[in-house]
């Protein structure tokens, strides 16, 4: 497959590991709690009830929150793709020409969460992070012999990815040795002879 990155042994057992590139929209998690909204025809994020127009008339009253939501400015670097962030004091987002500013990060205002603006704001930038990442492809999945699953996001996501399938190998050879042994207790407590006794196969 092109989207293939590595193959990788792990006792006897091969893991494959992939660019994911059915990975779902952040946007698509249905997730109320915290999202984007963006307006812009070469990226454009929905969500009812939440037009980018009536926040931008929301902020110019020096409102902080709407309708419940702490809501920050977010920024869009359009160039080859699309690179986002909520300030524009650094390149690229400082370009007077590629840059957009047509969207929000809206956090819900909850107790012990994101009560104050710090705290939604720290909640917004992790966001933001999780988009970048998927716009530009660090999203990865895997398949084994024995399993694999998709939605790893960035380097992070990559380590935890390779665990978690290094773990499913374990679990399976740990269910082989078990069954086989099980198996060859029944077989000494029937006197079945040496030779005639399975031979563990763990792959």
């Amino acid at each position: 497959m092109e989207n293939k990155i590595e193959t990788i042994e792990y006792k006897g057992y091969e893991i494959e590991t992939f660019y994911d590139q059915d990975a779902m929209s952040p946007n698509e998690w249905d997730n109320e709690d915290v999202f984007i909204v963006h307006d812009h025809r070469q990226f454009d994020v929905r969500r009812e009830g939440f037009n980018p127009n009536n926040l931008f008339e929301n902020m110019q009253e020096n409102k902080k929150l709407y309708d419940g939501y702490w809501i920050f400015p977010l920024y869009a670097y359009i160039h080859s793709g699309v690179s986002l962030s909520l300030g524009r004091n650094a390149y690229p987002f400082n370009d007077r020409w590629d840059v957009s500013f047509s969207g929000f990060v809206l956090v819900k205002r909850q107790k012990n969460w994101s009560w104050k603006e710090d705290q939604a704001y720290k909640i917004a930038e992790s966001k933001v992070d999780l988009w970048n990442l998927y716009l530009s492809e660090q999203v990865y999945g895997y398949t084994s012999e024995v399993g694999g699953c998709w939605g790893f996001y960035g380097d992070e996501g990559e380590k935890q990815m390779i665990e978690e399938a290094k773990n499913e190998i374990d679990y399976e050879i740990k269910k082989k040795q078990t069954n086989h042994f099980n198996k060859l207790k029944v077989l000494i407590r029937n006197k079945v002879p040496y030779e005639n006794r399975p031979i563990l196969e763990l792959v």
